[in-house]
């Protein structure tokens, strides 16, 4: 249908809770247009940059209206209070990087985290701390970095007004989030930490401290009333983003977060400052890939690129795919754990979130991540201001005088990867994940089987997925073969799994590839509200 807007999936067709046949009836549902595509993890929020790019607002507008949405339409993953990153740029052409990475407040001590025995369950496999402090409750809180992040972008490359933009998360707070099936089951997944905190407790549980549900046969579906976060948005959009500092929203945060038992000052807004930066760039058979350079994942996994290239494309094809990436992957992983960090002088070389991309009429694109960092973040949420903060300190290494030990004032060490490659035949690639330790894998993969198998990207997103991570445990897809299971046994311990909507056991992807205006966009297929 040329001529129109599309979204990662069209309108009218099965829906992605429909399970039974799942692969063959979702492989139908990649779109195909010729004007522009959005793709992220929220249907509401993709039809939301669907109708910006409909009145002429341009790629990055529309990035920024679906991350101000998405942060009130799936708050577990992202919003006001985290952080991340954007990449902006033409096909063919050198994209710039929007740099909103969060940072550790200045009064942090590494003593307020003491070590006790066992491993951390999240975003890194640090030492686990006393009552899990750096990844839940007040002190896992970080400067938060998306609101300046988004601002900055829009004065680099925005086109329409900056509270037109806000306009849609604004009416969906005033509204309220629809508690449906699986705002349930996320909600459900982490009620014992939400209960810690006063004001998530009653944002998102019901008298009984239990999650909020519809019942099994109810018309009515209930909704999460945040009128506190709906007037930080309106306030937001009149006044932009210096209100998030030292105005009337980022005072009363910081003086929540105090009251609450976390560090978080006006300080640490002042400095937690967004820049403008080149990303990283590596010529891969004649690719150009650009991701996200510093304290991001995205050198880590131009590096596993930098090694693939030891490998031809045939013989990627013919000796075992799976193999070879599994082997490459790991080691770039177990370099990256030990050696980076703010500090480390080894950054430049080298969870929940949400990924989307979108590209407009002019081959303007925009891949980019964001996040809160865990499932719901710190599990805080600011009385005064309606809003969810993230788990930043989650990122560091708890043991002291390592490359990415816990300090004041530091850089945050994460996993998010948005990337764009261009393409010798002059198509553009936009691509990205969420999920923790899973996105570096993830992306990994996709492209791999895009530039080294010649996959089309609905083809490598419908195909079998491994979770390559530092512990050397492999979380191999069960549609992989037995055969190249055996091989991937001699690399680690591996795990064979479903790939379910949930848990998701792999990095949740989203992409788009620009052919000289032939667009094709697609979601990660189990992502149940993605479009």
């Amino acid at each position: 249908m040329p001529g129109r807007w599309f979204c990662g999936l069209p309108l009218g067709g099965p829906k992605l809770t429909d399970i039974s046949n799942r692969f063959e009836i979702l492989k139908n549902l990649v779109a195909r247009g010729s004007s522009g595509a959005v793709v992220s993890q929220h249907r509401e929020a993709s039809l939301v940059g669907a109708e910006v790019l409909r009145a002429k607002g341009n790629a990055v507008d529309a990035a920024i209206a679906i991350a101000f949405s998405l942060g009130v339409l799936e708050p577990w993953m992202s919003g006001l209070g985290g952080g991340g990153y954007m990449l902006v740029g033409r096909r063919g052409e050198p994209p710039t990087q929007i740099d909103f990475n969060m940072r550790s407040p200045v009064q942090t001590k590494l003593s307020d985290y003491p070590v006790v025995e066992g491993l951390s369950s999240d975003i890194f496999p640090w030492p686990r701390v006393e009552e899990e402090r750096n990844t839940r409750g007040p002190l896992s809180i970080c400067a938060p970095t998306m609101v300046a992040g988004l601002e900055l972008a829009w004065k680099q490359f925005g086109s329409l007004p900056w509270k037109t933009l806000l306009e849609p998360a604004i009416a969906f707070a005033s509204e309220g989030l629809p508690i449906d099936w699986y705002a349930q089951l996320v909600i459900g997944s982490v009620a014992k930490d939400l209960r810690n905190n006063p004001t998530a407790k009653a944002l998102f549980l019901d008298n009984e401290g239990d999650p909020v549900t519809t019942g099994w046969t109810s018309l009515y579906r209930p909704r999460i009333d945040n009128q506190a976060l709906a007037d930080s948005l309106k306030t937001l959009a009149n006044e932009g983003s210096d209100v998030f500092v030292r105005g009337e929203v980022g005072q009363a945060l910081v003086q929540d977060v105090e009251e609450a038992g976390g560090n978080l000052t006006t300080q640490d807004l002042e400095l937690a400052v967004p820049k403008v930066v080149a990303p990283a760039n590596l010529d891969y058979r004649g690719n150009q890939i650009w991701s996200t350079s510093g304290l991001s994942g995205g050198e880590t996994l131009l590096n596993i690129f930098g090694n693939l290239k030891k490998y031809s494309s045939q013989e990627l094809i013919s000796g075992g795919h799976y193999e070879t990436l599994a082997k490459t992957i790991l080691p770039v992983l177990t370099d990256r754990l030990g050696n980076l960090g703010d500090g480390s002088g080894v950054a430049n070389r080298e969870s929940c979130t949400t990924h989307f991309c979108v590209t407009d009429r002019d081959g303007l694109t925009v891949s980019s991540t964001i996040t809160l960092v865990t499932l719901f973040g710190s599990k805080v949420v600011s009385p005064r201001t309606g809003i969810l903060l993230n788990s930043g300190m989650a990122w560091f290494d708890p043991t002291p005088d390592q490359a990415n030990s816990i300090g004041p004032g530091k850089r945050c060490l994460n996993n998010m990867s948005p990337t764009i490659v261009n393409r010798p035949d002059g198509s553009q690639i936009a691509i990205g994940a969420a999920g923790g330790r899973k996105i570096i894998p993830a992306v990994a993969q996709i492209l791999s089987f895009m530039l080294d198998s010649g996959l089309s990207l609905q083809e490598a997103c419908f195909s079998p997925r491994l979770d390559v991570q530092f512990d050397r445990t492999i979380v191999a897809d069960n549609r992989i073969d037995n055969n190249t299971l055996s091989l991937l046994e001699d690399l680690g311990n591996v795990h064979t799994v479903e790939k379910t909507l949930f848990p998701y056991h792999f990095g949740i992807t989203g992409g788009l590839v620009n052919s000289n205006g032939a667009v094709e966009a697609m979601p990660d297929p189990l992502a149940p509200n993605a479009t």
